[in-house]
């Protein structure tokens, strides 16, 4: 069992790497084997869009305008930690992955999956 003194929060940890608020995990992004494709779900409305695998893999890679189908952006965060999800509309809004958990998800595919938590 691990001692007290060394457990971290999740979101207190989070907000260690990233400097910024806490952060909420509100859905996740799951590899679609079938069509190549990482899907982006929240929560409650489902799936709210669609990166490529090739494009996911660029934006590890530190490459900038990267869109999600059927709209929005993805890049990587100023701190290189996050991977940042930003899709306008209903159930949309700005969203972060930790960078490792997607490089994870890009490496074992399609077994992996990484959360997602809402940043605001």
């Amino acid at each position: 069992m691990i001692s007290p003194v060394f457990r971290f929060n999740l979101p207190h940890l989070l907000w260690f790497l990233f400097g910024c608020s806490v952060l909420w995990k509100v859905g996740r992004l799951k590899p679609d084997p079938a069509s190549d494709q990482v899907r982006v779900i929240i929560d409650g409305p489902g799936e709210i869009g669609r990166i490529s695998r090739d494009d996911a893999r660029a934006v590890i890679h530190k490459e900038e305008g990267i869109l999600v189908d059927p709209g929005g952006t993805v890049g990587l965060s100023p701190s290189g930690h996050g991977v940042v999800i930003e899709i306008p509309g209903d159930g949309g809004g700005r969203f972060v992955a930790v960078a490792m958990q997607v490089w994870n998800m890009l490496e074992y595919w399609p077994r992996k999956k990484a959360a997602l938590f809402e940043d605001g």
